[in-house]
């Protein structure tokens, strides 16, 4: 027997499986899905088995052992699988590992191992251990070639070592033996003690009791204590405490939740649109539990991680068994969640767009909450939408997919418009409260009143008036780093990435200059490199200078919410629990305030530059834009009257002026732009990206790939220079792609066939090239 197993090397060059023979003892047992340890060059790889099969003419060497009883793959992935190869031309193993979960792969370790200790110079003879073992890292790569011709000479040894990157968490307990015979055990009183009506105890908790370790050595060695492994869950610490009360629904949140209940078990679409502060979330745990009772499960998907606390909350308010799965948690964290939910310990799992993939039988219910957020799309590395995949799961498991949003996606709209989707609307909020009153600022007016903060006058003076009445505010600028750029005033001189195409942003809090694109990091140092002034000062603002400034302006207490600062594990749920105890007067952030979050005394809301996020080289700007000042003015006035104050230079676009009417205001204009340009949803839109170490080489690439491939049934557009010309040393230029049926296979081939060493070629069917 053999099995065609598939390496966990995600390089296009591999684009293939590899037969080995099945050994007795795993006949019958081994099939398809499992994860295995084969022999793969001079090193022992984890490879997935793909099929099993009776006869191979290439199989040669025999499968080491075998990871699991049960596949870690399924039926059901393998179609995901096939599905996402369908739509990106990436390698059969990319896709597979990338619906796998990262705690089920293997870490190589690679190591040297001292086997000559007296023909070694003694500066690398100090990088070995006592027992001759070294471990080799990135940083080691200097002695690259000194450690080959070791090698060669055999003094050295070069070792590559698997080891599971996740485990079970076993700690130590010990029991006490009634049939021991140790005549000294009256010494040992207190401690016996401690295990009065109890099996068994942990080694932690006699530790914290005071109890040596000599004592409990001495208790096992003469057989009065046995010691046992017991494995324990990680538990995931909150921030917050659990709220059991349950919301009465109004009538709009009963009609929706009927419908939703009449489709459970079909694999039908919905779309529950309800403005800000609706109930949304209220009506998903009431359909969540509707699922529960019949036996089914419920997979909840929020966009970030800094909505999962909010969400945490209300499913665990009213769920007993709610497993959690998120980058944020630590690999064990995540290990044990999965394994909860693998073993049918979860009723409800919670998580972010990875989360798709999670193994789950029985599935009931899908519910993707702020469905219109484009982090649901991956696209670094395999790309996907995880909206697209939870479509699939939905008919797989022939159970109901939710969509939930108070700005949808137009081409959700589209769908629910043409009888695709089934629309719910919530147009109403629970607490009576109506949407925040929407003041804009013109900032030109405000320079000519000689005002040149970032902050208009009305801005701070509302703020002032929430801060004395104990109300809170929360701001919006959506821009990273101190400022974006430094200049130096006597020469102009801007610094920039040596390996990208675009100005450095300053990170006041380091004393750094950074590029966002490839991470080159230097110092920033007030003396011009150029003219040797000290002239060099940051133009522009970021939200690290908003923050200082709005410290100066008004005397209150401010919490920073972005990218840079919730970086550490659950700094996202201690913020917002700080914020929602009232720590803070204003909650500064980034687009990542702008979803998901409810806090009763937040009465004031202010956007800053808001026509920033419309000078975007992009069709999705208007629509972006929407959806972004939508969701931010609906912040305010959940329980008490709200106001909304956005400012900018240029506030008269469609996107701005429909906040003052509805989303379907927004919605008829925005479809109409679309439909006269011809995109989505009227056509469908795709870009290819080439990067290469040569300027014209790579033009030319692009125009001969646009030249070869030809087809009536699509418009290709370029070559034209990406908007960012280079990042890490290579040239860039895209053709755009509009169609309405495109043949991917043949493109894909193409791809594969024209990418090498110096020329790399990207589809993106998702998002515009930046």
């Amino acid at each position: 027997m053999f099995a065609s197993v598939v390496i966990d090397i995600a390089h296009r060059d591999l684009d293939t499986y590899y037969d080995y023979l099945v050994p007795k003892d795993m006949e019958g047992f081994l099939t398809r899905g499992m994860r295995v340890i084969v022999p793969f060059g001079r090193q022992e790889r984890l490879g997935y088995v793909i099929a099993i099969k009776e006869a191979s003419e290439n199989a040669t060497k025999e499968i080491l052992s075998s990871l699991d009883v049960v596949p870690s793959i399924d039926d059901e992935m393998f179609e995901i699988v096939e599905s996402i190869l369908e739509e990106t031309p990436v390698s059969y193993g990319a896709a597979l590992m990338t619906v796998m979960p990262p705690e089920l792969k293997m870490s190589y370790e690679k190591r040297a191992r001292l086997l000559d200790h007296e023909n070694i110079d003694q500066d690398l003879y100090a990088m070995f251990d006592q027992k001759g073992l070294w471990k080799l890292s990135k940083k080691d790569s200097m002695y690259g070639n000194r450690l080959r011709r070791l090698r060669q000479k055999g003094v050295v040894r070069i070792e590559t070592v698997l080891k599971e990157r996740a485990t079970k968490k076993l700690e130590t307990y010990y029991r006490l033996e009634s049939d021991h015979h140790y005549g000294r055990i009256e010494r040992y009183q207190s401690i016996l003690n401690l295990f009065e009506n109890k099996g068994m105890v942990a080694r932690k908790d006699l530790l914290d009791a005071g109890i040596s370790k000599s004592s409990l050595l001495t208790l096992v060695k003469h057989e009065v204590l046995s010691e046992h492994k017991k494995e324990v869950i990680r538990e995931i610490e909150h921030a917050f405490e659990e709220d059991r009360k349950k919301l009465i629904l109004t009538r709009e949140q009963e009609i929706a939740l009927r419908k939703i209940e009449d489709s459970l078990f079909t694999p039908k679409t919905l779309l529950l649109k309800g403005i800000t502060g609706s109930g949304k979330t209220e009506v998903y745990v009431e359909a969540i539990e509707s699922v529960v009772k019949k036996g089914g499960r419920a997979l909840v998907l929020v966009p970030e991680i800094a909505l999962i606390g909010p969400m945490a909350r209300r499913l665990m308010s009213r769920f007993e068994r709610v497993a959690i799965y998120h980058s944020g948690l630590s690999s064990g964290e995540r290990y044990d969640q999965y394994r909860i939910i693998a073993e049918h310990q979860a009723d409800v799992i919670l998580g972010t767009r990875s989360a798709v993939f999670l193994p789950i039988d029985d599935l009931g219910l899908i519910v993707i909450d702020e469905e219109h957020d484009e982090s649901y799309v991956q696209t670094e590395g395999v790309h996907y939408d995880a909206r697209k995949v939870a479509a699939q799961r939905s008919t797989y498991h022939e159970a109901p997919l939710l969509f939930g949003s108070a700005t949808p996606r137009i081409e959700t709209m589209y769908a629910a418009e043409k009888g695709e989707t089934l629309e719910l609307t919530l147009n109403e909020r629970p607490s009576g409260m109506r949407l925040p009153k929407i003041t804009l600022v013109d900032m030109k007016e405000e320079m000519k009143r000689n005002n040149a903060s970032i902050f208009s006058k009305a801005l701070i003076e509302a703020i002032k008036k929430r801060i004395a009445k104990g109300e809170q505010t929360i701001l919006l600028f959506n821009r990273k780093g101190y400022a974006p750029y430094v200049l130096c005033r006597q020469c102009g001189h801007v610094p920039e990435c040596p390996h990208c195409q675009v100005s450095l942003t300053y990170y006041r809090d380091k004393g750094v200059l950074k590029c966002r694109y490839c991470g080159h990091e230097e110092d920033f140092s007030p003396t011009c490199p150029i003219c040797q002034s000290e002239a060099v000062r940051e133009v522009g603002y970021g939200i690290e200078y908003v923050e200082e400034a709005l410290k100066k302006a008004i005397d209150a207490r401010v919490i920073r919410m972005d990218a840079h600062v919730t970086r550490t594990k659950g700094s996202h749920e201690r913020i917002w629990q700080s914020f929602e105890n009232r720590e803070a007067d204003i909650l500064l952030g980034t687009q990542m305030v702008s979803l998901g979050l409810d806090f009763p005394r937040v009465t004031l809301v202010g956007i800053l530059m808001a026509d920033m996020s419309l000078k975007v080289p992009s069709f999705r700007a208007s629509e972006r834009a929407y959806m972004l000042f939508a969701q931010m003015t609906g912040r305010s006035g959940r329980m008490y009257p709200g106001e909304a104050i956005i400012q900018g230079y240029d506030l008269e676009h469609y996107a701005v002026k429909s906040l003052f009417k509805d989303y379907d205001a927004f919605y008829e204009k925005a479809l109409y732009e679309r439909k006269l340009a011809e995109y989505p949803p009227f056509r469908n839109i795709a870009h290819i990206l080439f990067e290469g170490t040569s300027y014209l080489k790579t033009y030319q690439e692009a125009f001969l790939f646009k030249k070869t491939f030809r087809s009536d049934e699509t418009d290709i557009l370029g070559p034209a220079p990406a908007p960012i010309r280079k990042i890490r040393d290579r040239y860039r230029f895209t053709l755009s792609l509009k169609y309405d049926v495109l043949d991917k296979r043949k493109l894909f081939l193409m791809i594969k066939e024209r990418r090498n060493k110096d020329l790399n070629i990207r589809y993106e069917p998702y998002f515009d090239i930046v």
